[in-house]
């Protein structure tokens, strides 16, 4: 059985990523052995062939949250049978241009959470505080100040 980075490595892992520019404003980013595309739309100079920047960072806040929900319900024996986000967070683009001085980053982020799951209210509402105190992407957010309201629910109760 191979060793995971973590383990390989002690309690530090490093993670990669380069980037170069195509055409416009676009970039092909590889992370591992893995290629991808950010771009913009038209109206901000892009060819619209991949999603911006933001929305990748956006991605990767709920990516990293499901993660953890996977994890911590496995380490305390719940059963989460499937895990979705409808989330949406506000860009003030005058911050972007620099013609106001406003916060380029989020503003919020805001959403739901949807788990397929029997368990009961209070051992999802344990899950989420210790998805919140885990989760590495999360805790980005909260450190840049940015209010990140989800609220969870269990699919087929108010």
């Amino acid at each position: 059985m191979s060793e995971s980075p973590v383990e390989a490595q002690g309690h530090i892992v490093t993670l990669r990523a380069t980037s170069s520019l195509e055409e416009g404003v676009r970039s092909r980013i590889q992370l591992r052995d893995f290629a991808v595309v950010a771009d913009e739309p038209a109206e901000l100079g892009g060819t619209d062939r991949g999603p911006n920047p933001m929305e990748y960072v956006l991605g990767g806040l709920v990516s990293c949250l499901t993660v953890m929900i996977r994890l911590i319900a496995a380490e305390r024996q719940l059963r989460v049978d499937g895990v979705d986000f409808d989330v949406e967070g506000d860009l003030d683009l005058r911050g972007l241009y620099g013609t106001a001085p406003v916060r380029p980053d989020f503003l919020e982020v805001r959403g739901t959470v949807w788990l397929d799951t029997p368990e009961d209210p209070d051992r999802i509402a344990l899950l989420r505080d210790e998805v919140y105190r885990r989760c590495p992407a999360y805790n980005l957010y909260r450190r840049a100040g940015i209010p990140v309201q989800l609220e969870w629910r269990i699919r087929g109760r108010s």
